[in-house]
């Protein structure tokens, strides 16, 4: 990175610079490194959050920059957890299964061991059978490359398929609403070869790591806050320059650039493919610290919950996302976590737990009409303070 690249972007320094020292405090104060001032469950908490956050980014870059409303990116997002899950729950079983059966006086055989593993998984769902699409499951390569290629290809396809139709606006919003909830739909059911609504449980146990889990989590933290660092360059990186110009002219007149020469769908093909695989990253980080998966995270709902986050903390600028994603994700552990007090109306008692919901539709209503710019957007106003002085 030259030194005019960073010059025009302080953003992106002061952006490290207060991550890595977050990421140190946290060291510090660890119950696995530090003083202990900081839970491992908190750990956990602080982990899954920068990996929304990068989900956020990704988000941020398809809607805010490029001005495509995808209501579907956490679905990538849940494929990327389910990739690298069917890996973790295949070892972790077969640590059980062997554990059983090595006091046996006959070694068991090959197959004898993968049928056990393969009862233990899929018994829950009344299968003793490893689907196709667990054929990788024995290998962390393979599975680490399922993560970007099965995401990738599926964005791929869609993104072709309705950018190729010249799909835009609401209409594209459906649709990839409407993609998310077929997939999560079919891994809802029990000979989808995911396990149904039952998910995949147990990620949070690293295979053949004796670490307790107050070193594990720091280990999560460390390479979700390195995989958000990276994200955030390397999203600076491509949006700068005449590759920023030409997305950024599609989200405020994509007719105007379509004349001018430039061919628009392959720009969103490629920026829709490219925020896929970046969420599904963060998916694929995030559930071995969340230690469960289910079609649940997948449904649109999920979408549009990432949607408000980068909209609360404003869209169009890549710390916006980061604000928005950091502030309601922990905003919403609290209030769900049973810790923001009830509040007694006499008739009526506000359990925040019910009403976090609603509280959160509020704030995105009041936010899209009176705050456009987000969170995000007061820095603009300090930074015009500073001007005028």
């Amino acid at each position: 990175m030259g030194k005019s690249f960073l010059k025009n972007h302080p953003t992106m320094l002061v952006f490290l610079a207060l991550l890595a020292l977050f990421t140190l405090a946290i060291t510090v104060f660890s119950e696995a490194y530090g003083s202990g001032l900081v839970s491992t469950s908190f750990v956990k908490t602080l982990g899954k959050t920068l990996c929304l956050c990068l989900v956020a980014i990704a988000m941020d870059v398809i809607w805010g920059y490029a001005g495509i409303l995808s209501l579907g990116h956490f679905a990538f997002f849940g494929l990327g957890g389910y990739m690298i899950g069917m890996w973790l729950m295949y070892e972790r079983t077969k640590e059980v299964v062997l554990r059983s059966l090595e006091n046996q006086t006959i070694p068991p055989t090959e197959t004898e061991i993968s049928d056990a593993i393969a009862t233990q998984i899929f018994g829950v769902v009344g299968s003793s059978d490893f689907p196709l699409i667990w054929s990788f499951a024995h290998s962390l390569t393979l599975q680490l490359i399922l993560v970007v290629a099965v995401p990738g290809i599926l964005a791929l396809i869609f993104g072709w398929l309705a950018f190729r139709s010249r799909v835009t606006g609401v209409y594209l919003s459906i649709l990839t609403q409407a993609m998310t909830l077929a997939l999560a739909l079919y891994l809802f059911q029990n000979d989808s070869g995911l396990r149904g609504n039952n998910g995949l449980s147990g990620l949070q146990n690293l295979p053949h790591v004796t670490a307790p889990q107050s070193e594990i989590s720091m280990w999560f933290l460390w390479a979700s806050a390195a995989a958000l660092g990276f994200g955030y360059v390397f999203f600076t990186m491509m949006l700068s320059g005449k590759f920023g110009m030409v997305v950024k002219g599609i989200r405020d007149n994509e007719q105007r650039v379509r004349f001018l020469g430039y061919e628009v769908e392959h720009y969103k093909l490629f920026l829709f493919t490219v925020t896929a695989i970046v969420a599904a990253v963060a998916g694929a980080l995030y559930y071995p610290q969340a230690g469960i998966i289910n079609p649940a995270e997948i449904m649109p709902i999920a979408s549009i919950y990432l949607a408000v986050w980068v909209a609360i903390g404003g869209r169009g600028r890549l710390y916006g996302a980061v604000i928005g994603a950091a502030f309601v994700s922990l905003l919403s552990t609290w209030f769900t976590g049973g810790q923001a007090p009830d509040i007694p109306l006499g008739f009526y008692t506000i359990s925040w737990v019910d009403w976090w919901q609603v509280l959160l539709g509020v704030s995105f209503v009041l936010v899209t009409l009176y705050a456009p710019k987000g969170i995000g957007g007061l820095f603009d106003l300090l930074k015009r303070k500073e001007v005028q002085k």
